[in-house]
Formats: C-alpha cells, structure tokens, sequence
C-alpha cells in the first residue's frame, strides 16, 4: 500500500524519519515501554502479542510489508501497548510520534490512506476470526506455519500455535505428525522443515 514513501507522508514527517533494523526474535516494541515511534514496516515481517494482567502473552496477529507499528498510538486509541517480535530480520521506518503527531493528523493524503489501511486491518482481523469456523485445523494450520517460518523453519511452542490456530494440543500434534507423514514437513528435533511449500500453500488456500 505504501509503496511510494515520498508521496504518502508529508516532508517535515520524512526529515525527521530514519531507517532501523531489527534481527529475528528482536523486539520492536515492548509493552511495558512507551511507544515513541511510528514505524512502517519495510522488510520482513513480526507479530504482535497481547499481553495479559497475569503475564502471559497471546500470539493475535502478524504483519508484514507496509503496514504499521503503532499506529493505535498515533490517533490516541491504545492504552495498552502488546509486544511486537521481528520473525527474521526487519527493516523499519520510524518516524518519532511526539514530532509528528500534528503534521501527520492534519496531512489530508496521508489521513486518506491511513483510513483505508485501518479499515483493511479490521477486514483482515474479522477474516481470521471467520477462518477459525469455517476452515479446517490442518488448513489453518498450514496457514498459520507460512506466516511464522523463517528460512523454510518452523519452530514454536505448541501450546502458542493450538492457541492461536484453534485447537487442542494434541489435535495440534496429531495434524503435524500428519504433515510429516504426507510430505509436507520434516521434523528435526524441536524444529520443522517445509519441505514441500507449494502444497502447503495449497492447503493454506483450502484448496486441498
């Protein structure tokens, strides 16, 4: 959606902007921590974790190319900030909030853009919901291995994926073992390996 930075945010707003990387498993932001930035993700990709009163974390989204990192923060809607984790490396544009608040609320292009991000968030969060009941285990499953892998690997918790993904968490292995015996992943260890993508895509798509 961002593809041309130049033309969607104002000049004062990209003066003050700079680039910064995160490595895989780093934090981008923490939820104990005030956010300070704006970012756009430039390159890679992370996930986002609700973090509850008792201190445990719940895996509720994922993100990718051109979309934002703070953007609750930016309109004062986000009282709680969730921990958002690099799954490989990532580049950001961060653009400082207390700087650019002002420019960026009152810059009609980027507020018209902005809104149809939003709205294209909520579209995407009501989809996953909508998956959850009307797609099989094993298709959200595949769905959910191509959005976590890092260099053709999948490697996390079992109790966070059955969360996540919908199901118990022996359904969860039951359906893994599946995969491995039908071609789709290799297991090594803890760690797995897709070793045939393109029909895990398919089943990703509900069209296996």
């Amino acid at each position: 959606m961002y593809n041309d930075i130049q033309e969607t945010f104002p000049k004062a707003v990209l003066h003050q902007a700079f680039i910064c990387k995160f490595s895989s498993n780093e934090y981008i932001v923490r939820f104990d921590e005030d956010i300070q930035y704006l970012f756009l993700l430039l390159d890679g990709r992370a996930k986002i974790y609700i973090v509850h009163e008792n201190g445990k974390r719940a895996l509720i989204q994922f993100l990718k190319k051109d979309e934002f990192i703070g953007e609750l923060s930016l309109i004062e809607m986000e009282k709680n900030i969730k921990d958002v984790v690099a799954i490989n490396d990532c580049a950001c544009l961060a653009v400082p909030l207390v700087s650019s608040k002002e420019h960026l609320l009152n810059d009609n292009l980027f507020l018209h853009n902005f809104s149809k991000y939003l709205g294209d968030k909520l579209l995407k969060r009501t989809d996953h919901y909508t998956d959850m009941q009307d797609y099989e285990f094993k298709n959200r499953l595949a769905k959910y291995i191509l959005q976590i892998e890092h260099d053709e690997c999948f490697q996390k918790k079992h109790t966070e994926t059955a969360e996540y993904v919908g199901g118990s968490y022996r359904h969860l292995l039951y359906t893994l073992n599946q995969f491995h015996e039908d071609g789709l992943l290799e297991k090594k260890g803890r760690k797995y390996f897709i070793i045939n993508k393109e029909k895990l895509e398919r089943l990703s798509s509900k069209k296996d």
